[in-house]
């Protein structure tokens, strides 16, 4: 909790979370298919479809950290990755910007998923995914800015 100067010089009180930043990243199979993870997220006790995604660690860049969730995450290497966006998830609380990857000409790896992380990988034509959003079967927040940010840049 602090007091934080509003530009009017008024002071607020607010608890701020102090966020290191994060990325995500958007698997370009293929021309038209992309790689969904399908994770159980305990806080909101189901099942959820979002991309590759996770915190910089110290010491780290961006794009490191990019390629090192899509790999842990997925079992896939990037031989190209292009930055999309950034942008902030929380901003009334947060400190937390998210840094957007898309990451295409993948090889096959290993996966070497973080303890406690139950996911399933899956290949999705990329008009379903939208398809998917629609219908509210994808709910992440940054897999929806994602992909609907790569689905206007690539028209």
């Amino acid at each position: 909790m602090a007091y934080l100067p509003l530009p009017s010089g008024k002071l607020v009180f607010r608890e701020v979370v102090e966020h290191p930043g994060a990325v995500a990243v958007l698997p370009l199979l293929e021309r038209d298919k992309i790689l969904l993870l399908k994770q159980y997220r305990p806080a909101i006790g189901k099942w959820i479809y979002e991309i590759p995604a996770g915190t910089v660690e110290k010491g780290e860049d961006y794009l490191e950290c990019a390629r090192r969730e899509l790999e842990e995450e997925t079992g896939y290497k990037a031989r190209r990755m292009e930055k999309l966006f950034e942008m902030y998830l929380a901003p009334g609380y947060s400190t937390e910007k998210l840094h957007s990857f898309l990451a295409s000409d993948l090889e096959p790896s290993s996966p070497r998923r973080d303890l406690g992380e139950e996911i399933k990988v899956v290949k999705v034509p990329f008009e379903k995914a939208l398809k998917m959003i629609e219908s509210n079967r994808i709910e992440d927040a940054k897999t929806i800015a994602t992909l609907l940010f790569f689905f206007t840049k690539k028209r």
